[in-house]
């Protein structure tokens, strides 16, 4: 009987401890073909201080391309995050930022960090490599619906396939 009561208490232990964990770091990673020489979608990725790929985006103010540089995305529904540039290599063709503030309507995340990758496949075809990692709008237990894992990736999902449809328009040349 003592082996069953403490068996109980274990389960029930471990139960609630699993429960009250708090969230869970979330990914995104998205790849696209662009019909441009790497070189051309890489002088546009690698332009800190001009980003204005996503058609959602009114303006972007930077105070530098180097890192440690930060830039204030402005949208046209009003909302701004402003970013921190963390690493540019263009050997490896990769830039870094994570974002230090943000408007939740925007970007309903927490320790958002991105990366992009420029890769040649061929003379004029390059392979972009778009990876994202966040925790959700609300870090603690029981989030708003609006702020929830699910919510939040698909906003920062969509904000990615709005950044690499406007790269791939403005590399292309359409």
């Amino acid at each position: 009987m003592l082996k069953i009561l403490l068996s109980f208490f274990v389960i029930l232990l471990f139960n609630q401890s699993s429960s009250a964990h708090g969230p869970s770091r979330q990914k995104v990673s998205l790849k696209l073909d662009i019909k441009a020489p790497a070189s051309k979608v890489w002088d546009i990725v690698s332009n800190f201080e001009e980003f204005v790929w996503n058609e959602e985006v009114e303006k972007s103010e930077s105070n530098g391309n180097k890192v440690g540089s930060e830039r204030v995305v402005s949208f046209k529904n009003g909302s701004k995050i402003k970013q921190k540039l963390e690493k540019i290599n263009a050997e490896k063709m990769m830039v870094s930022w994570r974002v230090i503030e943000t408007d939740n309507k925007a970007l309903p995340v927490n320790s958002y960090a991105a990366k992009i990758f420029v890769k040649s496949v061929d003379s004029n075809t390059t392979n972009i490599t778009y990876k994202s990692g966040f925790y959700r709008g609300f870090m603690g237990n029981d989030p708003p619906e609006e702020l929830n894992d699910e919510n939040s990736k698909i906003k920062v999902t969509k904000f990615i396939e709005g950044n690499l449809k406007g790269l791939k328009r403005i590399a292309e040349g359409n």
